[in-house]
Formats: structure tokens, C-alpha cells, sequence
């Protein structure tokens, strides 16, 4: 059986604005202390700026680059309503309840997002993800990975689920190997930065066989009911032990929690982060 619990659950309509995932949009994807809530427009911008607004270098690497104002903020979230193979979180952590019987505290911490998705081919990438500093070093960042490549795998029966990263970005890079990816290669000019220079981008993926730990499989079976499946993939999963990339990420995330930076005393507390 898995050391981390999951649980998927379909919010309301009204919760969240994006329905890139068809029967799967809305999904609130919740580990023991990682809360993945999908993202809703005019609720969650002026939580998030909050977050963002005294650390724009969060934003350094991104296409887009920094942002400085909370109209060019907002236009940047607003923007995601034109994409249309895109779906964002908004990201949670709680501590332990502190008392026997205490209800959790979530505390916003960040976003995360599924984006290049090609439903048709099973085929996602985890990027655009920016957390709040408290919280760097922490587990918060792998545990949070970790849930979105198990919801990918499981209830989307993703083939492939991908990370890229520019090639000045050697944090990003670190990161990708830590959480089991592989690197596919350089791509070359592939964009133009905020500045006008062109960057280069690392491809990293990580295929279903290297999650389960499995032999690589050749029926991508075309057509595939992937809200029934995936269900039961899930459910299935949920009493399994764990093996591959899934068992050494969830390794990772022990140790983490052991080793790593503690989260503080204020998101114990469930305060806001700034």
C-alpha cells in the first residue's frame, strides 16, 4: 500500500474555471498535507499576488517574465482562459493538527499547472510552478509534484507527462531529476524571453512504465474510456504497493520531511503566507 494517501474529489461547477480535462476538470486532488484546489479566477488572483507581489524574481524564468503590478497579474492569470490546453491549481499545505481532533489549517502557498495537454494522446506536462519562498526547502514542492503525476497517471491514464525548463535555470533542472524525470534533450531558440533573447529549453519526461515500474508497454489503446478507467486505475492503486518512480518520489518525500527545512510556526498556526 502506498505511504500517502489520496483522494480525488469533484468540486462544484461554480468552483473553478477551467474545463480543459473534460469529465476530469474540477478535480481537488488532496494528500495528508498537500491540497491541490482548481484554480478560480477572481477568487484566487488577489490571494495569489499576495504571495507574489513582493517576490517577482519567482517569475524570472518564466516566458512572460516578472510581473510588477497587480493589473499585469491579474491579465496574466486572466490569460488562461484563452489557452486551451492548460488547467491550473492553486496549492495548499497544512501541518499536522497539533491537537487530537483539531481540523486542518490550509495555507495558500503557490500554483501549479498541467499545461501542452493533448487529451487524445494521454500526453501532459507539469510546469508553470511558483511557490511561495516560505516554504522553499520544504517538502511542499515534491509532495505537490508527486500528487499531480499520480492524478496524471492514474485518473487521466497519462503515457507521457512532461517537465521543461530554461537552460538558465539550474534549480529547475535539479528539480526535475530529484522527481524521477529523464532528460529527453536540449531544444535549441526554442522561445523568445520577455527580453527579447532567445532561450533554450531542457526536455525532461517520465513515461506510465517508468511510474509503475513496469516493462515498457507498446498498445497505447486509442479511444480509451479514461473516466472509467482511470476510476479504477485509482482505486486500485490506492491498496497496491508502490513501485518505481512512484515508490522512490515517495522515498523522496520521507526523507524530505525528515531532513528538510520544517515548515514555520505561522503556517502551523494556519496564517497567511507573504
Amino acid at each position: 500500500m502506498s505511504s500517502i494517501n489520496i483522494q480525488y474529489t469533484k468540486v462544484p461547477s461554480s468552483s473553478y474555471s477551467q474545463q480543459t480535462l473534460g469529465d476530469n476538470s474540477g478535480t481537488r486532488i488532496e494528500t495528508d498535507q498537500i491540497r491541490l484546489e482548481p484554480w478560480l479566477l477572481e477568487r484566487d488572483t488577489p490571494l495569489l499576488w499576495e504571495l507574489y507581489k513582493d517576490h517577482p524574481e519567482l517569475f524570472t524564468y518564466m516566458p512572460h517574465g516578472q510581473l510588477h503590478t497587480y493589473e499585469d497579474f491579474y491579465k496574466h492569470q486572466a490569460n488562461f482562459f484563452s489557452i486551451k490546453d492548460w488547467v491550473n491549481w492553486v496549492c495548499y499545505v497544512s501541518a499536522h493538527p497539533t491537537k487530537t481532533g483539531e481540523d486542518k489549517k490550509w495555507v495558500l502557498c503557490g500554483q501549479v499547472a498541467l499545461l501542452d495537454i493533448s487529451l487524445l494522446h494521454r500526453r501532459f506536462e507539469v510546469g508553470a510552478i511558483w511557490l511561495n519562498p516560505t516554504v522553499h526547502g520544504t517538502f511542499v514542492m515534491v509532495e505537490m509534484t508527486y500528487a499531480l503525476l499520480r492524478f496524471a497517471f492514474e485518473r487521466l491514464q497519462a503515457g507521457r507527462v512532461q517537465w521543461k525548463t530554461h537552460h538558465k535555470n539550474m534549480a529547475s533542472q535539479k528539480s526535475a531529476i530529484k522527481l524521477g524525470f529523464s532528460q529527453d534533450g536540449l531544444h535549441k531558440k526554442h522561445m523568445i524571453d520577455a527580453d527579447g533573447n532567445w532561450r533554450h529549453t531542457y526536455f525532461y519526461s517520465m513515461m506510465d512504465d517508468d511510474w509503475y515500474g513496469r516493462e515498457e508497454t507498446t498498445d497505447g489503446q486509442r479511444g480509451l474510456d479514461v473516466a472509467t478507467v482511470g476510476a479504477a486505475v485509482a482505486l486500485k492503486q490506492a491498496s497496491a504497493a508502490p513501485q518505481g518512480r512512484q515508490q522512490q518520489l515517495e522515498e523522496t518525500i520521507a526523507r524530505r520531511k525528515k531532513e528538510g527545512k520544517a515548515l514555520t510556526v505561522g503556517i502551523t498556526l494556519g496564517q497567511p503566507l507573504a
